[in-house]
């Protein structure tokens, strides 16, 4: 069942080996580097400069078998586990080449941890069939699903909200499990059949609470402008209508910028002299991967006095920003902070995958990392109901009980939980905030929810 030209777990170590290596590329020139964090302190981000750990050093119960701790952490029982040992071929169309293979480096990092774990812990072995979408290109993910879906996979991970929709045809016409911990549905992908979004959408989803911080830090700021990926239609018709509502429910004026860029461009040339001409006080940036570095960096030559939020912080935009982000650069999101893992699963997680790689994971690890642990859930579920396992089966289950363990928040009692909105397929309760990165190290403000609910500022 293993397709031409992917990289499947059995061959994983070779891309681990080259994800190593992309990331101690990435880490040249900045030593310093990822949710809902319930603790408001500052934390320093991921960097290749951070010693290297011993697997599972300091963990609970860092002397017990790894999978022992792994169930114990996560209270999953693998005793009566119908589909133990089972190998699992799943699908994961990610973002190996182009602008953004950042992204596919460090969500396939999470993603085969994740399946050394579940393995350890008693669980199926996940055999991970890996494709390129090449950075958002449509035809790359058509062919992809293709493949998948002929081989008969019947579920997989994804990016760039199923490959920036193109995908999403396909999904539902192979019944095709999916879970998208990477973009989330975003706003044009909601509902969509057996297509489900992990994370919060951005940026539309941490604008209540972001400009709720913005009303009592910047009073002064009252006009908003945009710049953002240009997704195509009906999608760029659908984000714009959301986030000129929310600027409007938030009693601030849409100053009338909203310009369109492409996935992955790094020439803003064109855009800049447009923003100059109609300057917003605040400047959304919906841009992502080295994106939005590369905007920040031409917008500081340009001499943008605009309050720039953006809504994604990665080493990969830290080295394309050349050295602006150090001088302040603030966003608004689910991030993962890694430096102060918030459960003790969250803890094991980071260490080892430290331990893995010699540094500590972003927000796009932690979120395939958990989300592989999601679909072993559902595995666990199906199996033990005695129906084959399927895509329908798997979405089915999903339905009964919308809910799967997170490394993110929770307590010492426990990890933390996602559920999913049956109408929207993306989540319906997340923390997030806004934060700034100076100096290596990350800040937080404030913390809020979906719609902004339960705003408070960060101590």
């Amino acid at each position: 069942m293993m397709t031409t030209g992917s990289a499947p777990r059995g061959a994983k170590l070779g891309f681990r080996a080259l994800t190593l290596l992309m990331a101690v590329v990435l880490a040249v020139g900045f030593a310093a580097c990822g949710d809902d964090d319930d603790s408001p302190s500052a934390a320093s981000t991921p960097s290749a400069a951070q010693p290297e750990a011993t697997a599972g050093s300091g963990a609970p119960g860092a002397d017990r078998d790894l999978g022992q701790q792994i169930r114990d952490l996560t209270g999953f029982d693998t005793s009566a586990e119908a589909c133990a040992g089972r190998e699992i071929p799943i699908g994961a169309v990610l973002a190996l080449t182009g602008p953004g293979s950042f992204y596919g480096a460090t969500m396939s990092r999470g993603l085969d941890l994740a399946a050394d774990h579940i393995e350890a812990a008693g669980g199926p072995v996940f055999e991970i069939d890996y494709h390129d979408h090449q950075s958002g290109d449509p035809a790359s993910g058509v062919q992809a699903m293709t493949e998948l879906g002929e081989g008969g996979y019947v579920a997989k991970l994804a990016s760039y909200v199923d490959d920036l929709g193109a995908m999403l045809p396909q999904t539902a016409e192979y019944q095709m499990f999916t879970l998208d911990g990477g973009g989330g549905t975003s706003v044009f992908g909601q509902g969509q059949p057996y297509f489900w979004g992990t994370r919060a959408i951005t940026p539309n989803d941490p604008l209540p609470g972001l400009f709720q911080y913005l009303a009592q830090t910047r009073p002064d700021a009252r006009t908003v402008g945009m710049v953002i990926w240009d997704l195509g239609d009906p999608g760029n018709g659908i984000v714009r209508d959301d986030a000129l509502a929310k600027i409007e429910d938030a009693g601030l004026e849409f100053n009338g910028l909203y310009e369109y860029t492409p996935v992955g461009s790094q020439d803003y040339s064109q855009v800049l002299p447009k923003i100059t001409s109609n300057e917003p006080d605040i400047l959304l940036l919906g841009l992502y991967g080295q994106d939005v570095g590369s905007f920040v960096n031409q917008a500081e030559t340009a001499g943008l006095d605009s309050i720039l939020i953006g809504f994604e912080f990665t080493p990969d935009g830290i080295n394309a920003a050349k050295g602006t982000f150090e001088d302040g650069y603030t966003f608004a999101y689910d991030y993962f902070d890694a430096a102060n893992p918030t459960n003790p699963w969250a803890r094991l997680f980071v260490e080892e995958f430290e331990a893995a790689y010699g540094e500590l994971p972003d927000f796009y690890a932690a979120n395939y990392y958990e989300d592989l642990f999601g679909m072993w859930d559902l595995v666990r579920r199906v199996c033990a109901s005695g129906e084959e396992l399927t895509g329908a089966a798997l979405d089915a289950a999903f339905r009964e009980n919308p809910t799967l363990a997170s490394v993110y928040g929770g307590d010492e009692s426990g990890p933390g939980s996602k559920t999913m909105s049956l109408e929207t397929h993306s989540v319906a309760a997340r923390t997030m905030g806004v934060f700034t990165y100076e100096d290596g190290e990350v800040t937080p403000h404030a913390y809020f929810d979906l719609d902004g609910a339960d705003f408070n500022l960060a101590q």
